[in-house]
């Protein structure tokens, strides 16, 4: 699902470079990747959250790709 709301250039591929809990309970995960090209460099990075409210249980997931000049290439909300 998270590859169905990023970016990726033919031969790009996202690699899992960090996740976290975070909130009182746990509550907001937070996974960081970084985009790396057929070359095995780092082009971009990617983070992924998912947030489940305490009152009423709704989840929210964002991703927010950035390239490696810092400009927003997917900042979405669902």
């Amino acid at each position: 699902m998270l590859k169905d709301k990023v970016k990726l250039n033919p031969g790009e591929e996202l690699k899992l470079d960090s996740s976290r809990t975070k909130g009182f309970m746990g509550e907001e995960d937070i996974d960081e990747y970084s985009v790396v090209d057929p070359e095995g460099n780092i082009v971009g990075r990617v983070t992924y959250t998912s947030h489940m409210a305490v009152k009423g249980f709704k989840v929210t997931k964002t991703v927010c790709q950035i390239d490696n000049a810092g400009k927003v290439i997917v900042d979405v909300r669902w």
